[in-house]
């Protein structure tokens, strides 16, 4: 099944099949990790994973635009095919393998970044069978491999990305010397955007889970505070790495 509103194909490869019924969540979740570590085998696997393959960086990709989960992935993404429909965009891998295979390409690449705190809080939320510990990991291993590229790149903040879109689209028209539309926010513009994550969270998330999951602010979260008030020392260890490298990552 190919959606025709993000270009992806969302089949189910044979080894994720036999994966998702044999192993549990926190298994796959290490093994993803261990897998996108290695950078020819995470190659290979987007290849050869149907629901990756069309979103991966190649030659003929317009653009990279990637980050770890709840980064504002799915607001940039369809944000930018909104003012300009027919792009080719390797997105929604989260994955840094992602990143540096745009800067190996030479495309035009947008690494999306946010705050430790409420970027763990957030997909905490978003998938409860982890734990902080396994996402503050994740986030520690992506944003390792994105620092040293960040001149060749251009990094985006979540709040900016949410905030004014359209400046992260110049900086990337002035970087790369391309000429991406500037995505001008207003109300109708909003709307239309927040219809279409709709549409694709429609697509591809259980009805009943889609008010958990979706992309968007929701009364019915917790807070950052609520979320990380029990953190047990490890975690409290690995959030004080992510800051810590989130500044450097804020300070490049």
């Amino acid at each position: 099944m190919t959606n025709e509103t993000t270009g992806a194909d969302y089949r189910v490869s044979p080894v994720r099949r036999v994966a998702q019924r044999v192993l549990s969540p926190e298994l796959r979740r290490r093994l993803w990790l261990r897998l996108t570590r290695g950078k020819r085998l995470t190659d290979l696997y987007l290849w050869a994973d149907p629901r990756f393959r069309p979103q991966r960086p190649t030659r003929h990709t317009d653009l990279v635009i990637d980050g770890i989960a709840r980064s504002a992935n799915s607001y940039s993404y369809v944000a930018l095919l909104h003012t300009q429909p027919g792009l080719s965009i390797a997105h929604h891998l989260h994955t840094p393998r992602a990143i540096e295979r745009g800067v190996e390409l030479g495309r035009p690449t947008i690494a999306l970044v946010r705050e430790p705190r409420a970027v763990t809080a957030s997909v905490m939320q978003y998938d409860d069978t982890g734990t902080a510990a396994e996402f503050l990991d994740a986030y520690l291993s992506y944003y390792r491999r994105v620092l040293p590229l960040v001149d060749r790149i251009v990094l985006a903040d979540f709040t900016e990305v949410i905030s004014d879109f359209g400046a992260v689209i110049e900086r990337c028209n002035e970087k790369f010397g391309t000429s991406f539309v500037r995505y001008v926010k207003t109300d109708a513009d909003e709307a239309a955007i927040a219809a279409k994550i709709d549409e694709i969270m429609a697509a591809t998330t259980p009805e009943d889970q889609i008010e958990a999951k979706a992309p968007r602010p929701s009364a019915k979260r917790r807070t950052a505070d609520e979320m990380l008030a029990d953190l047990d020392p490890e975690s409290q260890q690995l959030l004080a790495e992510a800051e810590e490298l989130y500044a450097r990552l804020s300070a490049a």
